[in-house]
């Protein structure tokens, strides 16, 4: 059963109110709900169902049209979804199945490790959270969905920023500070160069106590299937539980990101970010370990 469009005239009237806003997003949502990508639908319904005047919708037609948001269908007096909406609405789309492919993924994290378990992505030059799945243990870290944090200090962050180009990194340390969150971060730009040279190379991210005292976190990227970095996905703890397990979760999260990019649509013909990501040995895993550590204790 469908139901009905809210009617603008029932807004609350403020004088800070543009009045024709209430009725451009009226239109678009009847276009939703009608399913105007396969279907156009046709400006008589409009009339029907919208409480506008004739000459009004036709003006509110003509305008999103005008914009891209709506195009006229073959059939006459008929539009469908135009362009710009799917410009629009294309990032949440994105996210929300990003949301549903992972959340098996992490949920088998959070199992295996019984730590926190988080999926960020690039948003305004810091990461985002998307989701998190909380540790079952009484002592835990954890983040909301919604909450930021600082690129440079997380090993969500620094997974993502190791495979964005080279230009887009420089922007995003020219345009944001490298604050120092803890006595172990990493604020100099030529270490953090450095870090996400090893990062690109193993495949791994490390924050080892560097945006949170007492917390160590390891994060793997996420591809899309056009080889490009689109999230991350990290298991965080506290430092204490974290480094009797660190190589088998070093190992688990890189899995874990291997398979996300699979199911989003990443071949394994395809160049995921600067490089083809392969396994990483246990050896390999160490040195990086100790190369993050290294470069923690010289941040200054």
């Amino acid at each position: 059963m469908k139901t009905r469009p809210h009617n603008p005239k029932s807004l609350r009237r403020d004088k800070n109110n543009i009045e024709v806003g209430p009725k451009l997003f009226a239109v678009l949502e009847y276009f939703v709900r009608e399913d105007a990508t396969q279907h156009p639908v046709s400006v008589r319904d409009m009339a029907v169902a919208l409480p506008f005047a004739r000459t009004t919708l036709h003006r509110i037609l003509r305008t999103l049209e005008n914009i891209g948001y709506i195009e006229k269908a073959a059939e006459k007096s008929h539009y469908r979804l135009g362009h710009k909406f799917y410009e629009l609405t294309e990032p949440a789309t994105h996210y929300r199945r990003l949301m549903s492919v992972a959340k098996a993924v992490m949920v088998d994290l959070m199992i295996r490790f019984s730590e926190t378990v988080n999926l960020g992505v690039l948003d305004e030059h810091q990461v985002s959270y998307i989701d998190v799945i909380e540790s079952p243990s009484s002592l835990r870290t954890a983040a909301n969905a919604g909450d930021r944090n600082p690129l440079h200090s997380t090993s969500l962050g620094k997974a993502l920023l190791a495979f964005l180009p080279d230009e887009e990194v420089e922007v995003v340390l020219e345009k944001n500070p490298m604050v120092k969150m803890t006595s172990k971060t990493i604020t100099q730009r030529k270490h953090l160069i450095e870090h996400l040279a090893s990062v690109r190379e193993h495949g791994v991210a490390f924050d080892l106590e560097e945006n949170v005292e007492g917390v160590t976190c390891v994060a793997s990227p996420i591809f899309d299937q056009r080889g490009r970095v689109v999230a991350a996905i990290s298991v965080s703890g506290p430092s204490s539980r974290m480094e009797a397990k660190i190589v088998a979760l070093r190992e688990g999260i890189q899995a874990a990101g291997t398979k996300i990019s699979r199911l989003i649509g990443l071949r394994s013909e395809i160049r995921a970010g600067r490089k083809i990501l392969k396994q990483t040995s246990g050896r390999k895993l160490a040195t990086l370990s100790n190369e993050a550590d290294h470069l923690s204790k010289s941040a200054s």
